[in-house]
């Protein structure tokens, strides 16, 4: 997104160059600053916001609707496994579980008499004393005796099972994040949407939930690094790395009736403070490039290229010329053509003894304020870096300069000036 951004800062600096022509005339001049070109580290990053979440989160419901009886601990209590957490009204699962119990002994003589039976008619079976069917009969009254067994038992199981649910423990060491209900209180319980009672947390392990915009979606990759910024904690950021990036978007009105188009990104945290809680704002920047001591400009100094005022015949630079026609009010950019080796569609003005030159420049990544030159500046030439109104409407190829200042400082000192004069 910060390259359509970007992208769109030139067209309009274009447009302000469309609808005002040069204003200065003769000797009137422009203080402007300077830098001389130099290398440095740079880092294309995309910046979102989240809130901090547990990596693992076990949430704690009841599995049918009953009253809370006990309540052994409180928000922010470390808990281990195993620990009684909270017991729920267990007397109406209790009594389901004793009929189940019931059933599986009734079931269990039954299946008893009937095997003794089996075994008897498979005597006078063999025998010869009785028919097929009535062995046939026997083996089936087995086996429903058999059947019924197993239902009973398994249904005890899961009565047992469902009474056990109703006193919560721990199932893993953690931190109690969250807790709602009182002693008497209700809890909502089912198999669809039931009430959750207790979030049991790791916070030794934390990721950052953040919302990518889909313009910079496609700059963020799996295990990209990552720097994050927690509220809480000012002045220190600790260190990330992306997990997981969603394939589907999700999208919000955002107080606006234009609707935003954002992908859930999950970011590890390889480092995590004492006190961080699910919940806190964050701010991560995602670095989804590295350079190294790499030629950069300031941001402010690209512009769309220009022909001269009225009256200049034609003006040439290194890769470029512009012609322009006397009078010729309608085109500011004029026609220009690109000799080979120039890729960039944008330019700097390089200070050239007393004037300067309009010089096509070729860039890639764009960091927080500089851009990386690929091509069309070289290490220790000076550009100018501002003001904003020389670079974007007064100077052109062949301006006349007189230099106020240098500076031999890093892309980043703006401190010398020089005047500009236009050419009649």
């Amino acid at each position: 997104m910060k390259k359509k951004l970007i992208a769109g800062l030139v067209v309009l600096v274009g447009v302000v160059l469309y609808l005002n022509p040069f204003s200065s005339n003769g000797d009137e001049s422009i203080e402007v600053s300077t830098m001389k070109m130099g290398r440095k580290d740079l880092s294309s990053k995309v910046v979102a916001d989240g809130d901090l979440q547990p990596e693992i989160e076990i949430k704690l419901s009841a599995n049918n609707t009953t009253y809370i009886t006990d309540i052994a601990v409180k928000e922010g209590d470390f808990v281990k496994k195993g620990d009684f957490l909270m017991a729920l009204d267990d007397r109406q699962q209790r009594a389901a579980t004793e009929a189940s119990r019931a059933s599986v002994k009734a079931t269990l003589v039954q299946l008893e008499q009937r095997k003794a039976q089996k075994s008897r008619q498979e005597e006078l079976y063999k025998q010869g004393l009785i028919s097929d069917q009535e062995m046939e009969t026997t083996n089936s009254s087995y086996a429903s005796a058999l059947s019924s067994y197993n239902q009973a038992k398994a249904r005890l199981i899961q009565d047992e099972d469902a009474l056990q649910k109703l006193k919560l423990v721990a199932p893993q060491d953690g931190t109690i994040t969250y807790l709602t209900g009182e002693v008497g209180d209700l809890a909502q319980g089912g198999m669809f949407n039931p009430q959750v009672l207790i979030k049991l947390s790791d916070l030794s392990k934390m990721e950052v939930l953040v919302n990518v915009n889909e313009n910079d979606i496609t700059d963020v990759s799996l295990n990209d690094y990552a720097l994050v910024e927690v509220d809480a904690y000012q002045d220190r950021k600790f260190k990330g790395v992306v997990k997981e990036v969603a394939y589907a978007a999700s999208t919000s009105s955002g107080g606006s009736q234009q609707q935003v188009t954002n992908f859930q990104v999950k970011v590890q945290m390889l480092e995590v403070a004492d006190g961080m809680r699910p919940g806190m704002s964050a701010a991560v920047d995602i670095i989804t490039e590295n350079r190294e001591q790499v030629l950069t400009i300031p941001i402010q100094s690209l512009t769309s290229p220009r022909q001269a005022p009225d009256g200049e015949s034609k003006k040439k630079s290194s890769g470029f010329s512009v012609s322009v026609e006397s009078g010729d009010r309608k085109g500011q950019w004029g026609n220009r053509s690109q000799k080979s080796g120039n890729k960039g569609r944008n330019v700097v003005f390089v200070v050239k003894g007393d004037t300067v030159e309009q010089r096509f420049v070729e860039t890639g990544i764009v960091g927080d304020v500089d851009y990386e030159v690929i091509s069309g500046l070289e290490e220790g030439e000076e550009i100018v870096t501002g003001g904003f109104v020389a670079i974007s409407r007064d100077l052109y190829d062949g301006a006349k300069v007189t230099v106020k200042e240098k500076s031999n400082n890093n892309p980043r000192s703006r401190s010398a000036k020089l005047r500009v004069a236009q050419k009649i």
